[in-house]
C-alpha cells in the first residue's frame, strides 16, 4: 500500500471514530439487521427478447450505457477491486441498525458481483460516511491530512468538495504490474519505493494485454443526509454499492438503460428501481468476470452484459 493510502486511511479512521461506525463485511441474514423500509417488496427484472431486432436494440442500449457510466482512461484499464487489495467496507454516521443493514447489503452485492471481499476483521478501504455537515467533515479531514486527494488536479477536487449531489464518490486507484504487485521503482540497491516515479520493469511488447492495471485502492462515499431524504435504505445501499464497486461517472446519463439504480437522483422522470436492476447487476458481474488485463475489456464487458440481459 502506498504512503498516501496509509495516511488517508489513518485520517479517515480518526474522523470516523467520532461517528457510529461498522466495518468489515456482514452476513445479510443476520437477525440484527433490519431494513428501514419493511414494506419494500423484492424486485425482479424480467426481460424478454422476441426477435433479433430487439437484441440489436439492446446491444445499442448496452453500448451507450457502459460508455456513459464507466470511467475508462485512454490506454489504461478499468479500475475495480482485486485480490491484491480486497474490498473492506466501513459505514459511519448512521444509527446502528441502519449502518449494519447498509454494510450487509453492500457486502452481499459485492459478493454477487464477484468482487473480492477481505476477511471479517480487515482494514477499511471503502468508506461510506453519512453526515449532515459535509463542509465541516472536509475541514476536519483536511486538517488531519492535507494530501487527502493525492496528486489530483484542482478542478477535480473543487468539483468534489462543492458537489450538490446527495451522494458523491472519490476514487483512489493504484497501478499494479500484471502479476499483482504494486508498480513502483527500484533504487540502486534494488529496494522498492512506490512513492517515487513509477517504472514497469516487467513490461512486455504487446498490444493485446495491459502491462499494468489500475486497481481500486480506496473509495470514499459521502452521503449528504439532508439531500438524501426520501430515499429508501434499500435504494441508498444499492446506489452506494454500484458507485463503490466500480469507478462510475456520478453525473453520467443512465437514461439509456431501461432501469438503473444510477437513475436514483436523476431528473429524467424515470422511476428508479428499489435496488440494483438487472442492468446494474449485469454490468458489475461483467466487470469482475472479464479479463482485467485485456486492452479490449470494455468491449468484453458490453458483450457479457448483452449475453446476461438477452441470452440466446
Amino acid at each position: 500500500m502506498s504512503r498516501y493510502a496509509k495516511n488517508l486511511r489513518a485520517s479517515l479512521l480518526a474522523i470516523c471514530s467520532t461517528l457510529p461506525a461498522f466495518a468489515g463485511h456482514a452476513d445479510d441474514a443476520s437477525p440484527a439487521i433490519q431494513p428501514v423500509d419493511r414494506t419494500q417488496k423484492p424486485h425482479i427484472d424480467t426481460i424478454t427478447v422476441e426477435a433479433e431486432r430487439d437484441r440489436k436494440a439492446i446491444e445499442r442500449q448496452v453500448n451507450a450505457f457502459v460508455s456513459g457510466i464507466a470511467v475508462a482512461p485512454r490506454d489504461q484499464s478499468l479500475a475495480n477491486w482485486q485480490t491484491s487489495v480486497p474490498l473492506c467496507p466501513l459505514v459511519a454516521g448512521l444509527p446502528r441498525d441502519d449502518g449494519e443493514y447498509m454494510l450487509a447489503r453492500i457486502s452481499k452485492m459485492a459478493k454477487a458481483a464477484g468482487a473480492p471481499l477481505a476477511a471479517e476483521h480487515c482494514r477499511p478501504n471503502f468508506y461510506v460516511i453519512a453526515t449532515s455537515e459535509v463542509s465541516a467533515l472536509f475541514k476536519a479531514w483536511g486538517r488531519r491530512d492535507p494530501t487527502m486527494f493525492g496528486d489530483a488536479g484542482g478542478t477535480l477536487i473543487h468539483n468534489f468538495l462543492h458537489s450538490s449531489t446527495p451522494v458523491r464518490a472519490w476514487y483512489n486507484a493504484d497501478i499494479y504490474n500484471s502479476d499483482g504487485t504494486p508498480l513502483g521503482n527500484n533504487d540502486n540497491q534494488g529496494s522498492f519505493d512506490i512513492s517515487k516515479a513509477r517504472v514497469n520493469l516487467r513490461a512486455d511488447a504487446t498490444r493485446i494485454r495491459f502491462n499494468d492495471v489500475r486497481n481500486l485502492a480506496s473509495v470514499i462515499v459521502i452521503i449528504d443526509a439532508p439531500r438524501a431524504r426520501g430515499i429508501t435504505f434499500g435504494q441508498l445501499a444499492a446506489y452506494v454499492a454500484m458507485i463503490g464497486l466500480a469507478e462510475i461517472r456520478i453525473d453520467a446519463r443512465a437514461s439509456d438503460a431501461p432501469s438503473s439504480i444510477l437513475q436514483l437522483f436523476a431528473t429524467s422522470g424515470k422511476v428508479p428501481p428499489p435496488g440494483l436492476s438487472a442492468w446494474d447487476e449485469a454490468f458489475l458481474k461483467a466487470l469482475y468476470h472479464t479479463e482485467h488485463l485485456d486492452q479490449h475489456q470494455i468491449s468484453a464487458v458490453k458483450t457479457a452484459m448483452v449475453g446476461e440481459i438477452a441470452p440466446h
